[in-house]
């Protein structure tokens, strides 16, 4: 089982999940050329599908051109399907390649177990994944929530690798350069995780399964990377709780694959 971000933040999203023989993307918000040069520089030279959690555009700019270049399937929910047809989002992808995905519904991929689950953000029907083999290797990925729920919780539990939203450090968030209003979506319930919620949900789910935690999509402006990882950690540790691989997700570089046999 391997996983490598191969972007994250608002500039753009795309993970890559090797699990139970498949190769899956989650995401694809940068350009189809940079997914490409990522995927080789890991050795991978299949992909067996796209999965996308929501409609933003740091999330879907490269979706239709992989798909399209590739002959790829694309994953998502109804609604986000939609929002995608009303808005050409993401250009012409041929019927075939069409594959709806409903949260709490699994699919089945080759033996690899793909579930959707519902988080709270502000977009059509957005969704985070957990992929399983039949061996029991589990990734969990939950970015781009607004709070914490015990759906997310249940799903992100017994993972053996975890990716969750560090976005913004509260104090970061109130003094930076946004305005009013975006400062007010971003720490909504329907917005971004913020450093401490991040190190909070992890007290709460972290046990001896979990090998690894990325913190993804941190804000440019409200965060800073040793920041995101330093509260997570303070908290876990003041929770009596060791995560020996803690990383922190590159904005404009693919990070290191992590695995677990």
């Amino acid at each position: 089982m391997k996983f490598c971000t191969i972007a994250s933040g608002s500039s753009g999203n795309s993970s890559y999940v090797g699990i139970g023989g498949q190769n899956f993307l989650v995401d694809a918000g940068v350009s189809g050329k940079r997914i490409e040069n990522a995927l080789f520089q890991m050795d991978v030279r299949n992909i067996d599908g796209i999965f996308i959690t929501h409609e933003h555009r740091d999330h879907i700019v490269g979706a239709g051109v992989m798909a399209r270049r590739f002959k790829l399937n694309l994953y998502a929910t109804p609604l986000t399907w939609r929002y995608f047809v009303a808005n050409r989002s993401i250009g012409e992808v041929d019927a075939s390649q069409v594959k709806f995905i409903e949260p709490e519904k699994p699919i089945n991929i080759n033996g690899v177990k793909v579930t959707a689950f519902d988080i709270s953000h502000d977009a059509a029907q957005p969704v985070g994944y957990t992929f399983e083999a039949e061996d029991g290797n589990k990734i969990a990925l939950a970015t781009d929530l607004g709070h914490e729920t015990d759906t997310v919780c249940n799903h992100l539990k017994d993972a053996q690798i975890i990716v969750l939203e560090s976005n913004h450090d509260l104090e970061m968030l109130k003094n930076g350069p946004y305005h009013y209003k975006l400062k007010e979506r971003v720490a909504s319930r329907f917005g971004h995780l913020s450093n401490i919620d991040a190190g909070q949900l992890l007290s709460k789910i972290a046990n001896d399964k979990l090998k690894h935690v990325v913190l993804a999509h941190l804000s440019e402006e409200n965060n800073m990377p040793m920041l995101a990882y330093s509260t997570v950690n303070r908290i876990l540790e003041g929770n009596n709780i060791s995560i020996k691989n803690l990383f922190v997700a590159e904005r404009h570089h693919s990070g290191q694959v992590l695995s677990c046999d």
